[in-house]
């Protein structure tokens, strides 16, 4: 099996390497899948069993929405499908954003879409149908953090502005209270951000511009409990799992809940259940098998088309 992966007018690098098809592109080769990159879809100009179109699809983000760029790619793409018809379209939901269909432009119904982070509710995705979407997730994140290093601080947060305006200013304003709570224009470096987090008992992963983040999956495979939002809650951050706040990780409403959640959960008493969410936390994201879940869709795409 062929599969055309066509990466064009898109800026965020770390994203076009760490998503699960580019990540374990030699590993899928074993298996019959091959992923064969693109710059462009003159490149591409030929028919494949399958191709995905990486191409900046958030319109709403003004710095890398090149509509000189982007819109020329889209007119070559349409031209494309209508070329080689027998090429099954995949299309990339990539903007992980959970509630939007932002490649709307690219996709015909019937066509399988690879979404990011999607709403555990479905509907929300409309018009996408729901037995349509496949979730995924970029390989990101590491065990960082280290849990022998003793927590003088029972929360942590140090973040950018991102998201909803001054959002994120609560969240640090509210993290401080208990913790460390900075909201930052230019971040710390690696070494320093680490360190601090180290000596945080609970990491507070609030959503920014999408709900996911790195910084949930640090903390998930460090083994430290993640205290998030109910934005995050409700999206799809580890593909086929359905995450449970008190079970996976714990859950604030608003950001002025911050400190009585981290101080009733850091309390002596606590520290057992507060542990096992850890662990619960921990074994869901390392469950997380990029490479077999690609091989699933792959193959059941294959099925599906021969069929």
């Amino acid at each position: 099996m062929e599969i055309a992966y066509v990466v064009t007018a898109h800026p965020d690098s770390g994203l076009i390497d760490s998503v699960p098809w580019a990540f374990f592109a030699k590993e899928l080769a074993k298996d019959d899948i091959n992923i064969l990159r693109f710059n462009s879809l003159d490149e591409a100009w030929r028919p494949f069993d399958a191709m995905i179109l990486l191409v900046w699809l958030d319109w709403q983000n003004p710095t890398h929405f090149n509509k000189w760029k982007i819109m020329p790619v889209l007119e070559k793409y349409s031209a494309y499908r209508a070329t080689f018809p027998e090429t099954r379209q995949i299309v990339l939901n990539h903007v992980d954003m959970a509630r939007r269909p932002s490649a709307l432009l690219c996709w015909r119904l019937g066509d399988p879409i690879l979404f990011r982070t999607p709403a555990y509710d479905r509907s929300e995705l409309r018009p996408y149908p729901a037995e349509d979407i496949y979730p995924f997730e970029r390989i990101w994140g590491a065990a960082r953090f280290r849990i022998d290093v003793p927590c003088e601080y029972a929360a942590g947060f140090i973040g950018s502005p991102s998201g909803p305006q001054g959002y994120r200013d609560s969240v640090a304003s509210a993290t401080a209270k208990v913790g460390i709570g900075r909201c930052v224009a230019k971040l710390l470096e690696r070494k320093q951000y680490i360190d601090m987090m180290n000596r945080c008992r609970i990491i507070v992963c609030p959503q920014g511009w999408g709900e996911q983040s790195e910084r949930h999956w640090d903390a998930w495979k460090s083994g430290k409990p993640v205290l998030t939002d109910t934005a995050c809650e409700s999206a799809e951050m580890i593909p086929g799992i359905r995450l449970q706040r008190g079970v996976h990780y714990l859950v604030y409403d608003n950001p002025a809940e911050i400190p009585d959640i981290v101080n009733d959960w850091t309390r002596p008493g606590r520290r057992d259940d507060l542990e096992q969410i850890a662990q619960a936390g921990k074994q869901a994201a390392l469950s997380y098998d990029g490479r077999a879940s690609m091989v699933k869709f792959f193959k059941g795409l294959k099925l599906s088309a021969s069929g």
